[in-house]
This record gives C-alpha cells, sequence and structure tokens, in this order.
C-alpha cells in the first residue's frame, strides 16, 4: 500500500533476513517490505531502485558492509532512515553508526517491541504513521450522508470544547443511537475514534509550532486530563507530547 511505511532488508544470513520478513507482523502496523538483498552491493542496487523510506541493514556483510554500504547511499543522495543490526557489541561500529545519524543499532537476537519502537519512531520521522494515515483517510473522504458532512464540521468549528456523540446527534437532531452507527458506516470509523483523531492532528501541529505546555495543548484540543491526553497521543503518534514538541526540529 502506497501509505505504509516501506522498508528494504538487507542482511546475508539467509534464514535470518527470512525469518525477520516473514515472522514480524509488518502489516499489522503500517509497514511492508519492498525490497531484500543478501549483501552490501545488492543492496544499493535495490535500495536505489526502491527508494524505500526506512533500511534495515546487517552490519557485517560480505562484499560491502552495511556502513559502507549507507556512506555510499549518502554520497548519492538517497535520503532515507536506518537502522543496522549486528550479532557484535563493536564501539568501532557504534561510533561509525553514531556517525551517520541512524535511527538505532540493534544487537541480535533483538526483542520484536525493541523494532516496533523503533519503526514507530521512523513514523513520525518520516511524516507517517498509521494513525495519520487513518485520519487522512477520513478527512478526505468525500461524504454523500449530509448529516455526516455536518457531524465532521461541527468536530472542526468545536473540538477545543466538550464534545460527545450525544451532544453532536442534538445538535443534528437525530437520535445518538442512529447517529453512531450511520458515521460508523459512512466512514469505517466510531465518532469516538474521530474525534481523538482529529483533536491529536490538531495538538500535533500547535506542538510543532508553539512553545505551549503539554496541559495547554491538551485543555486547546478539548482534553481536560493532561495525562489521558498524553495516553492518547503516544497511541496515536507513537511518541510522547513532550518528545513529538522536543523533535519538532
Amino acid at each position: 500500500m502506497a501509505d505504509n511505511l516501506r522498508i528494504v532488508i538487507v542482511e546475508d544470513e539467509y534464514y535470518v533476513r527470512k525469518g525477520l520478513i516473514n515472522s514480524f507482523p509488518w502489516q499489522d502496523i503500517g509497514c511492508e517490505i519492498v525490497g531484500e538483498a543478501d549483501n552490501g552491493a545488492n543492496g544499493l542496487k535495490v535500495i536505489m531502485e526502491q527508494q524505500p523510506h526506512l533500511v534495515i541493514a546487517d552490519i557485517e556483510m560480505p562484499l560491502l558492509d552495511g556502513i559502507s554500504m549507507v556512506e555510499q547511499l549518502i554520497k548519492q543522495g538517497y535520503k532515507g532512515e536506518y537502522i543496522f543490526l549486528t550479532s557484535h557489541q563493536n564501539f568501532s561500529y557504534v561510533y561509525r553508526a553514531l556517525k551517520l545519524e541512524v535511527v538505532d543499532y540493534l544487537l541480535k537476537p533483538f526483542k520484536n517491541e525493541e523494532l516496533q519502537s523503533n519503526l514507530e519512531k521512523v513514523k513520525v520521522k518520516v511524516g507517517l504513521n498509521q494513525t495519520a494515515v487513518q485520519e487522512t483517510v477520513v478527512d478526505e473522504i468525500n461524504f454523500k450522508n449530509t448529516l455526516i458532512r455536518q457531524a465532521v464540521l461541527y468536530v472542526r468549528e468545536n473540538y477545543a470544547q466538550e464534545i460527545t456523540s450525544n451532544s453532536v446527534a442534538e445538535h443534528l437532531n437525530i437520535s445518538s443511537a442512529y447517529f453512531c452507527r450511520t458515521f460508523k458506516k459512512e466512514t469505517g470509523y466510531t465518532f469516538g475514534h474521530y474525534l481523538a483523531y482529529y483533536r491529536i492532528h490538531k495538538a500535533a501541529h500547535l506542538l510543532q509550532d508553539s512553545d505551549m505546555r503539554i496541559s495547554e495543548v491538551a485543555a486547546a484540543c478539548g482534553i481536560a486530563d493532561s495525562n489521558y491526553f498524553s495516553q492518547i497521543f503516544k497511541k496515536i503518534k507513537g511518541v510522547t507530547p513532550k518528545e513529538y514538541q522536543s523533535n519538532r526540529n
């Protein structure tokens, strides 16, 4: 899918490479493997051809090691993110990897949670995460149902206030049950999910464009409890509001 995080894996150990490709739940977290290679030299070709968002590469490989491969990619003008894998915690490798400003350096065998955490970081860096994709889809739907169009407009104009499905239904002069059922049918999302996505979308812009405190941003987006706001923000964006604000540049 075009909106997924596109990844190329470069790993010379066949079973490690295939195991990673076939056993990790890539699609479930909005990722897709668009290419693979068994050494750095072949990796160069695949990466330049596929132009992925992210390259996951072993460091120690024949013909061309992972770090040298990335150095060549940078010289060739490829702009992407990198995660290195290695079986040895070699300081010289770590130092060279850090100079390249890679996302992370994972020591094999690593846990799925470690990789998933890094994938979420990459999504934020490239302006792509699964919820953001969902939010965009909702935002761009050409609603045929007039009531749903009015509901979405109401949210955009009043998201900073207290809003519930009951209050929107009352505004539209229809029953809450009918509104919730129709909204889900038309958009594929519950009203609560859409409201949360839209509020966090607005909050992200405030965090990027201002020095407001987290509690102020939460309140400005209609969420009175800043702790709850932080939980929802991290669930949707993959990082905390504080981390998002710190990394805005």
